[in-house]
């Protein structure tokens, strides 16, 4: 990974990171947007871009130092300034040709959807390349890519993707995790006991139903955990057990730092995980404790 600096803040970039960020908080735009200064009436819009909420700006910037191009642009203006989400846009034909395709070309996605979207830009990509962009041929057939990107595909199109080999590493993980990972825990009184306090850990991964295959690689991957269908038919992989995320997801993330807001969650699940696992039966200091705890992720960014 290569260090890199953005007002004062030091990220550890790599390919390997970006595109597990991307595969989650990332999109891929193939289009033909009419333009009657163009040949055939038509110009092809290629986008490659990773999003991040304002407070992850710098991450992007890193990010685009480190491929050497790119833009960093407000992406989605909701509300106040601070809760715009920010876009790192790659879209102009040298950049995507000349800097981005190589790498494409090089890359191997864990998820379905990611892997055939970035096949069809790879296509696409390769068209314009060739100038058969500029024919009735080279436009159908990127009507036709456009058409099978996955976000025009219904459920039941993403499962009958083809599967993908990517054996997960390390950094591919940890960018994903950036962007789709959710750290918290919640406080529980017994009906029976009412001196008694639980306290419930939660480490979630979470993606669309036709990436369950994906998400069972996690429990190989991390030694740990379990997946399971949530009440909005989405895919879930979770690690409750507390000897587990002590001894398998903590140490993982503390040699893979976080980078984005994600690591601020992790810090304080990291420590009420050890007041937890230090302190049996919990007394009322450490309940006092775990509770300063969450209220000081009131008013935090939620996470996903």
């Amino acid at each position: 990974m290569r260090k890199i600096t953005v007002n004062n803040k030091e990220y550890y970039i790599s390919i390997e990171y970006i595109f597990g960020l991307f595969e989650g908080d990332g999109s891929i735009t193939i289009q033909l947007k009419p333009n009657k200064s163009h040949k055939m009436g038509k110009q092809i819009i290629l986008i490659f871009e990773i999003h991040q909420h304002v407070i992850d700006v710098d991450l992007l910037k890193a990010i685009s130092i480190f491929l050497g191009c790119g833009k960093v642009e407000v992406g989605r203006k909701v509300g106040s300034p601070d809760t715009w989400v920010y876009r790192l846009r790659i879209s102009t034909q040298v950049d995507i040709l000349n800097i981005l395709l190589p790498i494409l070309q090089s890359q191997s996605m864990m998820l379905q959807k990611r892997a055939q979207d970035i096949k069809l830009f790879i296509e696409a990509c390769l068209i314009v390349k060739d100038q058969k962009h500029n024919t009735e041929q080279g436009q159908a057939t990127i009507n036709t890519l456009a058409s099978k990107l996955s976000s025009k595909l219904t459920l039941e199109g993403k499962e009958q993707l083809p599967a993908t080999d990517l054996k997960l590493n390390p950094e591919r993980v940890l960018g994903f995790t950036d962007a789709e990972g959710h750290f918290s825990f919640t406080m529980t009184k017994s009906k029976n006991n009412p001196k008694y306090t639980g306290v419930i850990f939660n480490f979630l991964i979470t993606q669309e139903k036709s990436e369950i295959k994906f998400l069972n690689e996690l429990i190989k991957f991390f030694g740990c955990g379990n997946v399971f269908t949530n009440e909005k038919g989405g895919g879930v992989f979770a690690v409750h057990n507390k000897q587990d995320l002590a001894t398998k997801i903590i140490p993982f993330f503390e040699s893979n730092r976080l980078q984005t807001i994600k690591n601020l969650s992790f810090s304080k699940f990291k420590k009420a995980l050890e007041i937890c696992m230090s302190n049996k039966p919990l007394q009322s200091s450490h309940i006092e404790e775990l509770n300063n705890i969450l209220i000081d992720q009131i008013g935090k960014r939620p996470q996903k």
